[in-house]
């Protein structure tokens, strides 16, 4: 109901059947709206007061001026449709919910209104609300669980999973020293730097438990000759890997990312070697 328009009155009565003109359209709105039964309309634009007014004193609540992204994360919670016109509004336009609170957030630097929207039926997206003691403390969190998330998804739609706490990695650093014995060349050198490299997983998990890394790496090393499959636990200690897994393409593609590092990083020393920069 915002437009910018310039009209010509000549007549009192020509402005009397504007006024009522305009009362019945912004009526039929509110009635079309009425008609669905909706109990909440949340809107990207702009809502006319009267409308608004009118939808208020019938115990419907409605927010507008809201962000694009706002409108389609509220419609895949409820399970609802976005429209383009309110005309086109139907009963089976609208989604459902629990509970909804719109409240305002008072803090130091800015004011901000918060929608919830909570114990909906059959969502297709929710929210994780994460509070810290300071921004960095917070968005360290979110990375987190942005984190495993994704790899919860991961290991859902693969269905293969591989042992976490550097097991893979420590079975991977034997199963090379194993083929390297068969190996007559020059090429036993890049195989047992590579299988030192997959062993820096467990030890910086050691390290960072405050343990020896080394006598950890010796320890997985003499395990996985008996074909032990054993890994780095949250004390630091060397036992076979339980609740901690990783979805197997986090492994594969990781590895492939930092060989090929590698192998340009060595290509370029190469370049400048010959070069004699």
């Amino acid at each position: 109901m915002t437009r910018d328009a310039q009209i010509k009155i000549a007549s009192p009565e020509q402005l009397d059947s504007f006024v009522d003109a305009e009362r019945e359209r912004k009526e039929h709105i509110a009635n079309a709206i009425l008609g669905t039964g909706a109990s909440v309309v949340l809107c990207g634009g702009e809502v006319d007061k009267d409308v608004l007014h009118s939808l208020a004193d019938r115990g419907v609540v409605v927010i507008s001026e809201l962000d694009e992204m706002d409108l389609r994360n509220a419609a895949e919670a409820t399970s609802s449709t976005i429209i383009d016109s309110i005309m086109d509004a139907s009963a089976d336009n609208l989604g459902s919910f629990g509970s909804f609170l719109w409240e305002r957030n008072e803090s130091t630097e800015m004011v901000e209104d918060i929608i919830r929207i909570d114990d909906c039926p059959s969502p297709a997206l929710v929210t994780i609300e994460v509070g810290g003691d300071g921004k960095e403390a917070t968005e360290e969190a979110i990375r987190g669980i942005h984190d495993s998330l994704r790899a919860t998804s991961l290991a859902m739609a693969e269905k293969e999973v591989l042992p976490g706490g550097g097991a893979s990695h420590s079975m991977i650093a034997h199963h090379v020293r194993t083929e390297m014995e068969s190996e007559p060349g020059r090429e036993r050198i890049a195989m047992e730097a590579f299988a030192r490299a997959m062993e820096t997983i467990p030890a910086v998990l050691a390290e960072n438990s405050g343990q020896n890394p080394l006598d950890k790496v010796l320890k997985l090393r003499s395990e996985a000759r008996i074909g032990n499959c054993m890994g780095i636990d949250r004390d630091g200690e060397t036992t076979l890997p339980e609740g901690v897994w990783h979805p197997k393409s986090v492994i594969s593609r990781s590895l492939e990312t930092a060989t090929e590092t590698a192998i340009s990083m060595l290509r370029i020393d190469q370049v400048v070697s010959a070069r004699g920069d």
